[in-house]
């Protein structure tokens, strides 16, 4: 298995001749025409550095750098598969962009009706079929950022070594699989912002607390369901990180007038507004507030060192919120935030001392005793030892007298 698996980075760290390998600006500006409908003006559609258009969407190209090298992750790993085969399920971006528009066009059209109208009736072999669900699983993955196939999970920059992602499968509807990855909570203490517990879980845990006290690690994740994820056996919370792409979510949707099904959100090329006001807010007014200087200096390294979108540094407002979303009502992660503050309260012992003393029942007050023990073993061990050493001393002068 480890050579299989030393043999799949190599073929994926070797440069793909495919034309998914390369993408060029004009690729990412057609991506965004097809998830939000971007009319560009005349110079961005020209690849000109200067952006005429007073409301072009083109000026934003540059903050979604990170989102676009995700993509490109994704097509280059599946692009892979070109080298090799001519019957391919997709072989240009634009393949991918008429997937993405016939999602946005029906929401409720289930995974068989797709592949369909995709790629035809016609009798498909097994390893079509799994091709052919690769394929979908971009468009997917591009439009939601959630992964509906196994295949695109085991090939993400980062997994954190959790392939339990759903795969949609082929009689459901697209916005029902949609749905079915971000259930909803009412939890007492993040399920409503006007609780009087909500303000003091708050403040308990900033990303530097979870950090110094709880122990905890943050890691980026590519997968919107995964946001929040707790780990309790290795203490890794997985941020989604791509702020960028919620923002655009929170653009499209903003003056709707009102709350959207997952359907009507997914027509227009948008995650479910509150869903992506949790994600966003969790981030940078839970986590790493933009307030607290230590945590934007956490948030800072993580966008240095993890790979983190820098657009998490960016706190936007006005262009992207309603005037009555300044808190944030948390429905979809608010059970994830209180299992984050309950391992802050009662961490889960990770060290093998911590474990031992876990499994004896007395918890902290057990380390404190081994803690106890070992000093006062080290400390007769050095006394012992300067008291042998002092003897020795004595006898080698009373067997070697110095004669003044």
């Amino acid at each position: 298995m480890a050579a299989t698996y030393n043999l799949k980075l190599q073929i994926l760290s070797t440069p793909s001749r495919s034309s998914l390998a390369i993408a060029k600006k004009e690729n990412q500006q057609n991506l965004c025409r097809a998830l939000w409908d971007w009319d560009c003006c005349h110079s961005c559609l020209n690849n000109t550095d200067s952006c005429v258009g007073l409301i072009c969407p083109g000026g934003r190209i540059r903050g979604l750098h990170r989102y676009f090298e995700h993509y490109q992750e994704l097509v280059s790993s599946y692009s892979h598969d070109l080298e090799y085969r001519r019957d391919a399920a997709i072989r240009s971006h634009e393949d991918i962009f008429r997937i993405i528009q016939l999602l946005r066009k029906q929401p409720n059209i289930s995974r068989r009706r797709l592949a369909e109208e995709v790629f035809g009736h016609g009798q498909a072999s097994t390893e079509e079929n799994a091709d052919r669900e690769h394929a979908i699983g971009l468009a997917v993955k591009l439009l939601t950022m959630v992964y509906s196939t196994h295949w695109l999970k085991q090939n993400a920059e980062h997994d954190n070594g959790d392939l339990e992602s759903a795969t949609w499968l082929d009689d459901i509807a697209f916005d029902a699989f949609v749905e079915s990855r971000f259930p909803t909570t009412d939890h007492p203490g993040f399920g409503e912002d006007s609780s009087s517990s909500f303000w003091e879980f708050k403040s308990k845990i900033t990303g530097t607390k979870l950090v110094k006290r709880g122990g905890l690690i943050f890691e980026p994740t590519e997968d919107l369901s995964n946001h929040l994820k707790l780990n309790r056996a290795t203490g890794v919370v997985e941020m989604f990180h791509h702020t960028a792409f919620l923002k655009e979510s929170l653009r499209i949707t903003k003056g709707s007038g009102g709350p959207m099904s997952i359907k009507e959100s997914l027509g227009l090329g948008a995650i479910p507004r509150q869903l992506a006001l949790e994600v966003l807010d969790s981030m940078q007014k839970i986590i790493f507030p933009l307030s607290d200087p230590s945590a934007v200096a956490l948030l800072q390294n993580l966008v240095s060192n993890k790979g983190f979108d820098r657009d998490c540094l960016r706190f936007e407002s006005s262009v992207i919120r309603e005037p009555h979303e300044t808190n944030t009502q948390y429905i979809y992660f608010g059970a994830r935030l209180a299992d984050i503050c309950d391992e802050l309260e009662n961490p889960t012992p990770r060290g093998f001392i911590s474990r031992w003393a876990k499994r004896e029942g007395a918890g902290h007050a057990n380390i404190a005793a081994i803690v106890a023990v070992v000093l006062a073993l080290l400390f007769g061990l050095i006394t012992l030892g300067l008291g042998g050493f002092q003897a020795w001393v004595s006898w080698q002068q009373w067997k070697h007298p110095i004669n003044n």
